[in-house]
């Protein structure tokens, strides 16, 4: 049950890039993780221009350069290391593809939760997995 926030700069990203993000991470999570798409949320945050630093500069927007933060948030032990490699590594590919190469300034986190800290419709993801394994 993975939770993506996306962060991009609004003046630099259309609607199509956008929507191109969104389904190559859902392809990402269902297809390298193993995760079904239909409990997956992905919110996408547009941060404005003024507001994205590099090196406590904000960016600059007379260059062509994209920004983009990619966070997936996952139950610790839900996936190997080679899965996330080849995720971040995917992801990677996704954000030139659909943004153009901008190695320096375009980060992709997976962060692994305590699955007894974290859940949705009030039930943590440690009880939900049992719930699972008891059916």
């Amino acid at each position: 049950m993975p939770y993506v926030n996306v962060k991009v700069v609004k003046q630099q990203v259309d609607q199509e890039q956008k929507n191109a993000l969104i389904s190559g991470l859902m392809d990402i999570i269902e297809n390298i993780m193993g995760r079904d798409p239909n409990l997956t949320v992905i919110t996408l945050d547009e941060i404005d221009q003024t507001n994205w630093f590099i090196g406590s500069r904000p960016i600059d927007s007379s260059k062509q350069e994209k920004v983009c933060s990619i966070k997936i948030h996952i139950s610790k032990g839900t996936s190997s290391a080679e899965q996330m490699a080849e995720v971040i590594k995917a992801g990677k590919e996704l954000v030139k593809q659909t943004l153009g190469s901008n190695d320096m300034t375009n980060y992709f986190i997976i962060n692994e939760l305590n699955p007894n800290s974290w859940g949705f419709d009030g039930i943590s993801m440690t009880i939900r997995n049992r719930m699972e394994q008891n059916k």
